[in-house]
């Protein structure tokens, strides 16, 4: 579950097996995440437990959150929009 906390918009959720680099397209497709929402992503199947994920921002900055395990029951990540 991706909970949005910051005032940004997330544009992009993108899925990198942990350490390799080679993000995948995004897991929300053209969904957009707006403030003060939630969403639901599971990752492909082939996927990992531990993998890096990079968000995507509607203002074009980025932020990778490094060794995150998807495969705990219950994760929520919640996001706030970066620092310029």
């Amino acid at each position: 579950m991706l909970l949005n906390l910051g005032p940004g918009t997330i544009v992009a959720v993108e899925l990198s097996a942990a350490g390799q680099g080679q993000y995948s397209a995004s897991l929300i497709g053209r969904v957009e995440l707006p403030p003060g929402n939630a969403l639901h992503i599971t990752p492909p199947s082939h996927s990992a437990c531990v993998n890096d994920l990079r968000i995507r921002w509607a203002d074009g900055r980025s932020q990778e959150l490094g060794r995150e395990d998807l495969c705990q029951p219950q994760r929520v990540l919640r996001l706030t929009s970066p620092s310029p």
